[in-house]
């Protein structure tokens, strides 16, 4: 089911404006320590700063040169406390138990966060409560039922893009902006992305997720329908390197799946179709696995079916190959035609089976075996 990110309209000005940034914090239920300011970089979480707890309480100052979300972490503590920043004063109170709360004042970016979060949390409501009738219409294979509930969850999912959407362009210089598009980013293809790229304010240049979004759009532009396919190497199964434009010559579908990705399994048997179909006529399959343990990853191919050549990093979301085609949620494809340039995405089920029909013609007729059985 869809997990909806946080959203909201309104924003209130708060905070001094200024050349640097000041932090006063309060830790409840921690008198003495350090504490530690991290930023986003590519590399991951980055401690750019430390202070020292000092009656529960601890002060950081510095400029950022552009407004972002950082977080702050406690020493000894595994869990971390994201807030916004910019070069004004901000107030931390900080809960150091189970809780994992942090209240922030004087942060007009955080203001925007928590009306943002308060029309989630009224989206998410609903969208929970067609959870259980979701499960009984599947569990008495009412399609009608789930074809309706299927609308209902995808009417929600458009109103949270929209509310991400009409916050950055109504708040072009609110690092919130670019933080939810990023956290969100499956949902955004990229017509949509390269506008809302281009109604963020200069002052939001240096900010981590404004590039991100920018590098998104950058790696979604590379691999448009028309463009030829990046190459890429990954190992199959057996450890052996296998290059995608070493499988040149066919029609090639590039399937990003992985086992843990029930939508992926529910998709595998219309690929499997469509490869038994569509092979014999020039059709082929690279089946891209997120997985991270190799034996659930030979499972699934065993257990699907799936006869074709498969690769993996076994690097999850980190998949170099999923970087390189702009893979933010799975099942996803790209189609390649002989010369392995780009001439479908995303194509599922019917549509998969139609634009193979086009290029290669009906599909051949499969023989069927039949199994004697003892009388």
């Amino acid at each position: 089911m869809l997990i909806f990110a946080v959203a909201a309209m309104l924003f209130s000005c708060t905070g001094k404006k200024g050349a640097q940034y000041k932090i006063n914090g309060v830790i409840k239920g921690g008198d003495t320590g350090l504490v530690y300011l991290q930023r986003m970089d590519t590399a991951g979480w980055v401690t750019i700063d430390s202070a020292a707890v000092k009656n529960g309480e601890f002060e950081f100052r510095g400029k950022v040169d552009s407004p972002d979300r950082w977080n702050l972490k406690i020493k000894g503590k595994e869990m971390a406390f994201p807030f916004f920043i910019g070069n004004y004063e901000i107030r931390l109170v900080v809960h150091a138990d189970s809780t994992g709360l942090l209240e922030v004042t004087g942060s007009a970016d955080q203001d925007l966060f928590k009306t943002f979060s308060k029309k989630n949390d009224s989206i998410q409501k609903l969208a929970d409560a067609l959870d259980p009738l979701y499960a009984q219409a599947d569990s008495l294979k009412d399609t009608s039922a789930m074809k309706k509930l299927d609308d209902q969850f995808n009417a929600y999912d458009r109103e949270v893009k929209t509310l991400i959407a009409d916050l950055a362009r109504n708040h072009p210089a609110s690092p919130a902006g670019p933080w939810l598009i990023t956290r969100n980013s499956y949902r955004f293809e990229l017509p949509e992305l390269d506008s809302l790229l281009g109604v963020f304010d200069s002052s939001l240049y240096h900010s981590f997720f404004y590039n991100a979004v920018r590098k998104r759009v950058g790696i979604l532009k590379r691999v448009q329908i028309g463009q030829p396919a990046v190459d890429f190497t990954m190992n199959d199964t057996t450890g052996k390197p296998v290059t995608l434009s070493s499988l040149k010559g066919k029609i090639l579908l590039v399937d990003f799946w992985a086992s843990w990705c029930g939508p992926c399994r529910a998709e595998n048997p219309n690929v499997v179709k469509a490869y038994a179909g569509f092979h014999k006529k020039g059709f082929d399959v690279l089946g891209v696995s997120f997985d991270r343990k190799k034996e659930k990853w030979e499972k699934a191919i065993r257990d699907d079916k799936l006869t074709w050549n498969h690769v993996s990093d076994l690097q999850y979301w980190g998949n170099a190959a999923g970087k390189l085609y702009g893979i933010s949620s799975i099942p996803a494809n790209v189609l390649l035609d002989k010369d392995q340039k780009i001439i479908g995405r995303n194509l599922r089920g019917d549509a998969l089976t139609a634009k193979l029909n086009e290029l290669l013609g009906p599909p051949a007729i499969v023989p069927v075996k039949h199994v004697n059985k003892k009388k």
